[in-house]
């Protein structure tokens, strides 16, 4: 089974929900689909999906996932990490409305160069990373110090920016 989990972002995130879909409709994807779609006002065709899952649902649906497709959230990514699940990350794009800022492709960029995650930077590139995640052994979490300081240059320079807004 693939756990499909975009969070609950309000802007939802249709662009992975139907490229997932996609996949499994023209049988790319053959396996089960649980999709948590949030507040997407995309409607799948394909997937079984749920708006929002409890966190029993959530755990349940990592610990049975052979692979989670997830956005670049940090607490998704690190439950599936913490349980050993391969995850496909595809960070939302601010250019398309997706979120404020592109914070999630520097998430997905360190933690795909620790070896951590496979990153589809592109919804084409999701097959081939589900290829790619059947044989992907996800690094030990141990050392996450190389995100932290990432996180830290991160929010240091918003705070930066915010106090430029203020003035």
């Amino acid at each position: 089974m693939i756990f499909l989990t975009v969070g609950n972002w309000h802007k939802g995130f249709n662009r992975l929900v139907k490229a997932v879909d996609e996949l499994k409709g023209c049988g790319t994807i053959t396996e089960k689909v649980i999709a948590q779609i949030g507040p997407s006002n995309y409607k799948p065709e394909y997937l079984t999906a749920i708006v929002y899952c409890s966190p029993g649902d959530f755990d349940n649906n990592i610990n049975a996932a052979r692979v989670v497709i997830a956005h670049a959230g940090i607490g998704t990514i690190s439950h599936a990490m913490k349980l050993k699940k391969p995850v496909i990350v595809v960070p939302r794009k601010a250019s398309l409305g997706e979120h404020f800022d592109d914070h999630q492709f520097a998430t997905a960029k360190v933690l795909e160069s620790e070896g951590k995650i496979l990153v589809a930077y592109d919804t084409d590139d999701i097959a081939s990373k589900l290829r790619e995640a059947e044989r992907f052994i996800p690094a030990n979490r141990a050392d996450c110090s190389k995100i932290i300081q990432t996180v830290e240059t991160f929010l240091d320079k918003l705070a930066a920016q915010k106090v430029q807004w203020i003035r």
